[in-house]
C-alpha cells in the first residue's frame, strides 16, 4: 500500500508541474512585437545562407575549383556561378532594373569569364550584396510587389521570389557540402 500511495504522490506532483512549466516557457500572449520586420527577416536569412557559399568560394581550394562528382554536373566554381548568377537575376527582377554584370541568362554567368578563384569570390559576393540592398531597399512594402519571376515568368510576390531563391541556394549549399566531403574536406559550417 505504501508504494501506491507514493506513486500516487509523485503522479500528482509531476501532473501539477507540468502546466506550471508549460507556461513559464510559452510566449507572451502579444509575441508580435517580438519578431522582426518581414523584409528583416528575410534579409537575415538572405545573409546567413548566401553567406555560407561566400565562405565556401573564399575556402575551397583553388586547385580544386573545376571539381565535379559526376560527370554531367556542374564544377565547383560553376556552382557558385550558377547561384551568383540567379541572385543577380532576382535583384534585376525585384529592382526593375539591371543589377550586377551582364551575362546570358539562359547559360549563366560563364566560368571562361571567371577564370580565378578571386574572380568567383568576387562575383558572389557581389551578387549578395546586390540582392541584401534591394531587400533592405525595398523594405516590407517591397516584400508583397508583384514581379514576373526571372525564372519561370510567373508573376509572384518579391517574397516569394526570394525565399524560392533562399531555398535553391539552401540546396546547392547541400551539393556543394558533398563536393567538399568527396574531397575530404570539411566545410566551413561544419567546423
Amino acid at each position: 500500500m505504501r508504494i501506491g500511495v507514493r506513486f500516487l504522490f509523485v503522479l500528482c506532483f509531476l501532473l501539477a508541474a507540468a502546466p506550471m512549466h508549460a507556461q513559464k516557457n510559452a510566449p507572451p500572449k502579444d509575441s508580435t512585437d517580438l519578431l522582426l520586420p518581414p523584409s528583416e527577416d528575410v534579409l537575415r536569412a538572405w545573409n546567413d545562407v548566401a553567406g555560407k557559399l561566400v565562405d565556401m568560394a573564399q575556402d575551397f581550394p583553388e586547385d580544386k575549383y573545376d571539381f565535379k562528382v559526376q560527370k554531367d554536373q556542374r564544377t565547383f566554381a560553376e556552382t557558385i556561378l550558377h547561384v551568383a548568377g540567379g541572385m543577380f537575376q532576382a535583384a534585376s527582377a525585384v529592382k526593375g532594373s539591371q543589377v550586377g554584370p551582364t551575362f546570358d541568362e539562359m547559360k549563366g554567368p560563364s566560368r571562361s569569364d571567371y577564370k580565378t578563384k578571386a574572380e568567383v569570390v568576387k562575383f558572389i559576393k557581389d551578387a549578395v550584396g546586390a540582392g541584401a540592398a534591394v531587400i533592405q531597399a525595398q523594405g516590407d512594402a517591397g516584400l508583397n510587389k508583384p514581379v514576373l519571376s526571372p525564372f519561370t515568368a510567373d508573376p509572384v510576390r518579391t517574397s516569394t521570389l526570394w525565399w524560392t531563391l533562399l531555398e535553391e541556394t539552401g540546396e546547392h549549399y547541400g551539393q556543394l557540402v558533398v563536393y567538399y566531403r568527396a574531397n575530404n574536406l570539411v566545410p566551413p559550417a561544419s567546423r
